[in-house]
């Protein structure tokens, strides 16, 4: 449509009106938040003027307590209403910005037509008509779902009918119309060019306006117990993700919040770079981790978890050393090892749970047999989740009586000594509590009582230890475990022999004396101690969503459904972006053991938006099985890959690429195998150009030239991406294939791809007129 066509007008003068209402709105809003605001502050600066205090007798106190706490309710309901207040003129100023960015013209059966807009919220006049509908309306999906002709949507009180006459897409910015075209598709190519052609950015884009119908039925899918999203790269997986939770927390706006959904994350990075998009869309951001993170939460101090980047750096190391490596973590990854653990555990009740003494200045108080005696001393029918609370309330009693034989060891009078003033005014404190006067009778009542407080400090730290269940030797039990896997598993099965797996097993005793547990070991870890001293489950999450499935081994997917017995399951990824060597297994047959088939609700995601043509040829043509990716029609330039002679003629080549693409790019991704390989292209550029080097430890990224390497860059994209050397020495693995997939896919307009000699065989299938193969000497 041209500017200048009456359509074009009148679209345009509904937009000015529309926004005319929204800038009317916002300045009644902005005036009572400050009304609710300047209340809130008079309530808190004359809170205790307003509070009648009164202890004198009981009836006074019940007063004073009842009045304190309606004068708190009070401005805390004051600080609620300023904190709505300010989400709603947000939102609104969004609309003032952009209204809508779509109508759909609709008439159900014999009523009149109905003009439908829709945006990222809705927007009601004075007399409650709707100016704009939220994309999350029932109504709003048949602009997701539907083409003009007869269409349908769900809504509470069942499927309405229709016919839908127009649908017309708008780009609207700063309240002006910038485009504008009607479709007869579900979402046009055209705002798709326009907006998948714009510049990255170190923040994830709401995008609701180019929704894909694939996508929509992923969005609002409210039934399945499991729902599995494989998804090519780019894709739009995490964007999807992301809108669902935004269209769940709307849905169910009554009984869902948004605490109430966790979302497992690649890495901290990635956190970051999708934190914008729920706000964005008027929505609290969900409970955000890492497996890593969620591991290192639940062992504790006492072990250091090795995390995922660290396993895949480590498996670098050494070809024997390695291969050792990839066994053990596909034997310990595997649903073999996790029932494994489950029929260990079974024998446990009548004998073999492994405990420590409970020492006290290096005095045993109470001895591991002494509490393994305890433990098997109650009936048969208990369980050791059951048992373990009885033990420790009956350790707790044991520990009074030798907390009242320490108080006449001759180290209490020793203490009593060393107390300063200070020190006696603490001891001294609860007397008032407990006695009418202030003098004791006698110097020997005086000290028993200064006796009890000095033991009472020092068992203080022991009984939180025994609720805790430090008694259980959880690193003991864990070996035991590992010694009886040869009479509980069928090595065979997984190419280990005998002898290398006392070898696997030496290697994590060896972690656990140095105080650290190999990834592959810490959900094996975390299940037996689960098992046997009460699971650790998390009952009020509803809904767990898990992005880049394909690096969760078995046991990890089965611990978590373990985990989270009540929720509803979101998992995402691409089984051709698997950069951690995980094992061969159908995700999503696994999946589907583990929930149940019924229940399941697999959707294939196949074509990709991210990149260019030529870019996402190029990348589809590295995989075996690269047909199943579909091409979305987005011009651009053709991949190069540049060969050099040695190391500094790389270096050489890449920073001036960094520098030439810098000009047209608003991120550079300078992407290596290894954190090694990153380090060295970093010292190289940093004297020359202004570049970040991200590491395992980076929250977020600035926009300009980044290092990074491989493992931190899954699930993020770059205007134009570098690839460090990928030579046949450096991918020659045909394991690595998905890899380099996985590092050319985040390139979206521009892939520069480097080689010290002979380039990567996994590059030896692409057609020759995929790409510009350049040699240094030739430029």
């Amino acid at each position: 449509m041209e500017n200048h066509t009456t359509e074009w007008t009148k679209e345009q003068e509904r937009v000015d009106y529309t926004t005319k209402k929204v800038k009317n709105h916002i300045k009644e809003l902005v005036s009572r938040a400050e009304n609710v605001k300047q209340q809130a502050e008079e309530i808190r600066n004359n809170f205790w003027e307003d509070v009648t205090v009164n202890f004198d007798e009981p009836d006074d106190v019940i007063e004073t307590i009842t009045s304190i706490k309606q004068q708190a309710e009070l401005l805390s309901e004051r600080e609620r209403s300023y904190g709505h207040v300010e989400e709603n003129v947000k939102t609104l100023q969004k609309l003032a910005f952009s209204p809508y960015f779509a109508r759909v013209d609709f008439r159900e059966e014999d009523e009149p037509l109905e003009q439908i807009y829709i945006g990222i919220a809705s927007f009601l006049d004075e007399q409650d008509q709707y100016l704009v509908y939220d994309w999350r309306a029932p109504i709003s999906s048949i602009y997701y779902d539907g083409i003009p002709g007869p269409v349908s949507y769900k809504t509470p009180e069942g499927k309405r009918f229709g016919e839908m006459e127009l649908k017309r897409q708008f780009l609207i910015r700063d309240g002006i119309i910038q485009s504008m075209f009607d479709t007869g598709v579900t979402i046009g190519d055209e705002m798709l060019q326009e907006i998948l052609g714009a510049k990255a950015n170190t923040h994830m884009k709401s995008i609701v306006a180019t929704i894909q119908k694939e996508q929509n039925k992923i969005i609002r899918d409210i039934k399945s117990q499991l729902l599995f999203v494989q998804g090519a790269a780019g894709s739009g997986k995490t964007s999807v993700a992301l809108q669902r939770i935004a269209f769940l927390l709307y849905h169910f706006r009554e009984s869902l919040s948004s605490e109430q959904i966790i979302l497992f994350s690649p890495n901290p990075l990635f956190n970051s770079y999708i934190s914008k998009v729920l706000p964005e869309l008027g929505e609290n951001n969900m409970v955000q981790t890492t497996f890593y993170d969620y591991s290192r939460h639940r062992i504790g101090k006492d072990l250091e978890v090795e995390s995922l980047f660290e396993q895949f750096e480590n498996r670098l190391k050494g070809e024997e050393q390695a291969n050792i490596r990839e066994k053990a973590i596909t034997i310990k990854g595997s649903i073999d090892f996790y029932h494994a653990i489950e029929r260990y555990v079974k024998e446990l009740p009548e004998n073999g749970v492994c405990f420590r003494d409970i020492v006290f200045r290096g005095k045993q108080l109470i001895s591991k047999q002494e509490i393994s005696e305890l433990l098997y001393s109650y009936d048969g029918s208990y369980s050791l989740p059951n048992r373990f609370p009885l033990v420790a309330k009956q350790l707790l009693k044991v520990l009074d009586e030798k907390a009242r034989e320490e108080e006449e060891e001759e180290w209490v009078e020793e203490e009593m000594e060393l107390m300063d003033k200070e020190d006696f005014l603490e001891a001294f404190k609860s007397i008032k509590s407990n006695k009418k006067d202030d003098v004791f009778d006698s110097f020997t009542q005086e000290k028993s009582f200064l006796a009890k407080q000095i033991v009472g400090r020092f068992f203080k730290k022991l009984k939180r230890s025994v609720r805790q269940y430090r008694f259980f030797h959880k690193k003991a039990q864990y070996l035991h475990f590992l010694e009886q896997i040869p009479n509980l598993l069928d090595l065979s099965r997984y190419g280990i022999s005998h002898s290398e797996w006392q070898r696997i097993r030496s290697q994590t005793i060896e972690q656990l004396r140095n105080r650290q547990i190999q990834m592959e070991d810490a959900v094996p870890f975390m299940y037996l101690s689960d098992l046997i001293e009460g699971k650790k489950s998390q009952t009020s999450m509803k809904y767990v969503f898990i992005d880049e499935i394909q690096d969760y081994t078995p046991i990890q997917l089965a611990y978590l459904r373990f985990l989270f017995p009540y929720s509803k399951f979101t998992m995402l990824g691409d089984i051709n972006q698997s950069i951690h060597g995980a094992d061969h297994t159908s995700k999503i047959k696994l999946a589907e053991e583990i929930f149940g088939q019924e229940k399941s609700e697999i959707v294939y995601l196949k074509k990709s938006y991210r990149s260019t043509l030529p870019i996402t040829r190029f990348t589809k043509a590295i995989l075996a099985d690269g047909e199943e990716v579909e091409l979305f029609e987005r011009d651009g330039e053709l991949p190069e890959v540049l060969v050099t002679n040695n190391k500094n003629g790389m270096l050489e080549a890449v920073y001036e690429e960094a520098k030439r693409l810098s000009t047209k790019s608003n991120t550079v991704a300078i992407i290596g195998k290894s954190m090694q390989q990153c380090e060295e292209a970093y010292k190289y550029l940093q004297m020359r150009m202004e570049v970040t080097l991200l590491g395992m430890e980076t929250r977020e990224f600035n926009e300009g030239v980044i290092v990074i390497p491989s493992y931190l860059a899954k699930g993020l994209e770059f205007d134009s991406v570098i690839v460090l050397n990928a030579s046949d020495e450096i991918y020659h693995k045909e394991s690595e294939r998905k890899l380099l997939y996985t590092i050319c896919t985040r390139a979206m307009h521009r892939l520069f791809i480097t080689s010290i000699g002979k380039p990567t065989r996994l590059l030896a299938s692409i057609p020759e007129e995929f790409y510009k193969r350049i040699y240094l000497n030739e430029r």
